[in-house]
């Protein structure tokens, strides 16, 4: 810096250099009053005048932590890999594992014909959105199936969404089935029945959040089918004047409002009791392990929610499996024809759309369930009629499982769901059984929307 000085005065005459001296002193003299009221001015600054804006620090990331269960190609689990072994990458962006932890469970909770600990099984029932037949096939099957595992080393609890069912653990099969037998539906069909139209939960959220053009014209038709009294063959929904076509899509609106709120009611009842849940089994000796029956439900603005829940399930070390209760879905068959082409075209497109969009709903509907089971490890139970079997299939705990923790590079609070993919290297070929991701924080809307289009989407796109 010194040399620089130097050779920038050398290059100057000494009289410039007075001359610039004493013309720099004193315009700092005369612009000494000016800048003091330039600074009185800046301390009352005018309407026009922008305030000075804040200093923004984004948030970091908040940690994410994944459970992975690892089996070989004769389906066995794996149990002797490090961290090393695994990669993840995150909306396919190869993330850095920040913590790491390998579970063991230990052989005689796995076998119980090996003396060792009791091995407590919590059953989750969802009453909330069991119908009465649901409700009669899961209780009889739970019954076939633990009334023959019971024993002093087997105890299983009753629990239930509604909260008015209550068994602590036991191994008696009178409490057992008495607890069973008490269970009963609680979907609110009284209301559904007398509704014009009837939509479902996923029409009414693909109505208002996805602005389905499928969804509005099959509830349009159900609306001008349910208003119908003559008992006459009606004419297709298009032909009606437009005027009439508005009303009644401002009547569908307001239903499938009014079927969201009830929809979400329901499910954040069902969420709450498993958190409860969760808090009672965490005083359990470890391994501790949950089964939900239920048919699933769509999660909405709760997609979020029920992240949050599995990862505290996994930081206690309580693996939850799920049965998804719903069966085999059976399609709607093709309507009779008329005399009247025009409307058998419409009716075929009618009824090839709800089967679609009721294959979608069970679709979206079992994604809870399999982000509860794929997030702590537990197995994911769905399409099977013999619910007794299915039983017998979601009891097992997997020998072995790792959580692996990272902070995301790529975060954004915008209620998006980010596809999670994990694999182990330098083994050969292993499965991995692990969540297929997780949804950031954002409005109830944005979440809203990602749960129903933007996971569907990714997941398309594998």
């Amino acid at each position: 810096m010194t040399n620089c000085r130097n050779s920038f005065a050398s290059g100057w005459p000494a009289w410039a250099s007075r001359v610039f001296l004493c013309s720099a002193l004193a315009g700092l003299i005369f612009s000494l009053p000016a800048q003091a009221g330039q600074a009185a001015h800046r301390s009352h600054p005018t309407a026009g005048t922008a305030p000075p804006q804040p200093v923004v620090h984004k948030a970091a990331a908040p940690p994410v932590e994944i459970c992975v269960v690892v089996r070989n190609v004769r389906g066995e689990t794996v149990d002797n890999l490090r961290q090393g072994d695994f990669r993840l990458h995150d909306n396919n962006r190869l993330q850095r594992i920040t913590d790491f932890a390998g579970n063991i469970i230990p052989q005689p909770v796995l076998n119980l014909k090996v003396p060792g600990t009791v091995r407590y099984t919590a059953l989750y029932f969802d009453d909330l959105h069991y119908d009465f037949t649901d409700t009669i096939r899961v209780t009889d099957s739970a019954y076939s199936y633990f009334n023959s595992t019971l024993g002093p080393r087997s105890k299983v609890g009753v629990f239930t969404a509604s909260g008015e069912i209550t068994l602590n653990f036991t191994d008696d099969p009178k409490k057992l089935h008495a607890a069973l037998l008490a269970i009963k539906p609680h979907l609110p069909w009284a209301t559904q029945a007398k509704a014009c139209p009837q939509l479902s939960d996923f029409q009414s959220f693909m109505l208002l959040y996805a602005a389905d053009p499928l969804a509005l014209q099959i509830a349009l038709d159900d609306k001008h089918a349910c208003d119908s009294h003559n008992g006459q063959e009606d004419p297709p929904v298009s032909s009606r004047p437009a005027a009439t076509i508005r009303r009644m899509t401002q009547t569908i609106a307001a239903r499938a409002r009014q079927v969201i709120a009830e929809s979400e009611a329901q499910s954040q009842k069902t969420l709450d009791g498993l958190n409860k849940l969760i808090t009672a089994v965490s005083t359990l000796p470890d391994p501790r392990s949950i089964i939900v029956a239920s048919p699933g439900f769509l999660a909405g603005s709760q997609a979020r929610q029920i992240d949050l829940l599995a990862r505290r399930a996994t930081r206690l070390h309580i693996i939850i499996s799920a049965l998804d209760t719903t069966g085999l879905l059976r399609q709607l068959p093709a309507p009779p024809p008329t005399n009247d082409p025009k409307l058998d075209k419409e009716r075929e497109y009618i009824v090839a759309g709800k089967n679609q969009m009721q294959a979608d709903r069970a679709s979206m509907s079992a994604d809870v369930l399999l982000d509860l089971s794929t997030m702590t490890g537990g197995n994911f139970i769905a399409n099977k009629d013999d619910l007794e079997s299915g039983f017998q299939a979601v009891m097992p705990l997997p020998p072995a499982y790792y959580v692996l923790g990272y902070a995301p590079t790529d975060w954004r609070e915008n209620g998006s769901f980010h596809n999670v993919r994990v694999q182990v290297v330098h083994h050969g070929l292993m499965g991995v059984q692990a969540p297929s991701g997780y949804y950031a924080p954002g409005t109830p809307e944005e979440i809203t929307r990602s749960s129903l289009r933007g996971r569907h989407s990714n997941r398309r796109r594998k």
